[in-house]
């Protein structure tokens, strides 16, 4: 249900009866809350598939340990599963921190200050992943060249177009991903706040 309507509803309610009941105020609260995590489960469903793709990546690199020969790539590898695993908890982890907030429990000044605080964490964890996220490309590259029973320098055209390709990909990602999170979380706060001032 849109604001819009739930203004509609809430005024149709105050003219019917003069005073807002307990009921019509539970079914606002409930209304709010459905809202704020609809629109909190739209970063959620990236971070799913985000996580689906790093347990894969992980599953793939587990399967294929015995063909890396060399001490460093093996290191690489288990550096680099250990960020595949780790990475995506971190990630919902603090999603479930931000979807969490219970609105009817609290006023909504108090709602919004907790939810300051947690985008806030949100933010800087997602920050923190993109950083990680980096140096799991870095590290992750060679150790997937080393399955393939090749040392990156045999690879044609790595140091001059595909490595510079991978890493401006990268960013390009990683600043679209968290500007999109970051205006879903405006949007979310802006919901809240126009609730507010009603």
């Amino acid at each position: 249900m849109e604001l819009e309507e739930m203004k509609n509803a809430w005024s149709e309610m105050n003219n019917s009866s003069g005073t807002p009941s307990r009921l019509t105020t539970q079914l606002l609260d409930q209304m709010t809350q459905n809202n704020y995590r609809s629109k909190i489960n739209r970063i959620g469903q990236f971070e799913y598939m985000g996580s689906i793709i790093c347990y894969l990546a992980a599953a793939y690199l587990l399967a294929n340990f015995a063909k890396i020969e060399t001490m460093i790539m093996q290191v690489f590898a288990f550096i680099a599963i250990a960020l595949l695993l780790v990475l995506p908890i971190v990630s919902i982890r603090s999603l479930c921190a931000v979807k969490n907030i219970n609105i009817s429990s609290n006023t909504y000044l108090d709602t919004i200050k907790d939810f300051g605080i947690r985008k806030i964490r949100f933010q800087r964890l997602q920050k923190l992943n993109v950083s990680l996220g980096f140096l799991l490309m870095l590290i992750i590259l060679p150790v997937f060249a080393s399955i393939r029973g090749k040392d990156i320098s045999q690879i044609p055209y790595f140091w001059s177009l595909i490595f510079p390709l991978a890493i401006a990909f990268f960013l390009a990602f990683a600043g679209w991903t968290l500007r999109s999170y970051n205006r879903m979380l405006q949007q979310t706060e802006n919901m809240l706040r126009s609730i507010e001032a009603e």
